[in-house]
């Protein structure tokens, strides 16, 4: 409970629940409820292979709450989102269930802000341990600790295109990487203090990333 007037919900698994922190921060305190309704893995976007009842709780918890805005903060767990399109996309049966979900946030927020999906580093130990390692070492060499825009816009461009089609007029999508990625080059850490964007080997966000 805070001291505005905005019902405020953080939805998603366990991405949204690492952002919880830091978005409840930004507000700091300017808002009359301020939820949090996350697991980790479970999808709601897409179809989740291992348990839809999680789904069909966050359902519930949206159609209760009537939030005035609804971030929503979800890994593609099973990678749907980069699967081949079928046929055009408007007509693609991952692009139709993406659609769906988005109507339930749509019809039952003020706002919705849904992220996009971000590069995932593949270091077995996690980014951050990776260059703390490497400075322990003595080594100043940090410039492989990142891939080419153009790299990841061809790895992410079926979850583009299929982002694309939501029109919802109260949906704001959040392109989360254009933000680590301001040039022709994506950074896996801060170049001026050398702190990881991405903390352990699930590629979670850290303090810096958020």
């Amino acid at each position: 409970v805070g001291n505005g007037t905005a019902k405020v919900l953080v939805m998603g698994n366990s991405y949204g629940y690492r952002a919880f922190p830091v978005l409840h921060r930004l507000f700091a305190g300017r808002y009359a409820q301020m939820r949090l309704f996350t697991r980790s893995i479970h999808v709601f976007l897409t179809k989740d292979p291992e348990n839809t009842m999680y789904a069909d709780k966050e359902r519930i918890v949206i159609e209760k709450f009537q939030p005035d805005i609804t971030f929503f903060i979800e890994k593609d767990s099973f990678v749907t989102l980069l699967r081949p399109i079928s046929g055009p996309v408007e007509q693609d049966p991952v692009t139709k269930q993406l659609q769906e979900a988005i109507d339930v946030l749509s019809n039952n927020s003020g706002t919705v802000i849904v992220d996009r999906q971000y590069y995932k580093t593949h270091f077995n130990d996690g980014t951050a341990y990776t260059i703390q390692k490497r400075m322990q070492q003595g080594k100043t060499d940090f410039e492989d600790l990142s891939i080419s825009k153009k790299d990841y816009e061809s790895e992410f461009a079926n979850e583009s295109a299929r982002m694309a089609t939501i029109k919802n007029g109260n949906v704001l999508v959040n392109n989360v990487q254009d933000q680590l990625c301001p040039g022709e080059r994506c950074y896996f850490y801060n170049r001026e203090n050398l702190h990881s964007y991405y903390g352990d080997a699930a590629s979670h966000l850290t303090s810096e990333g958020l």
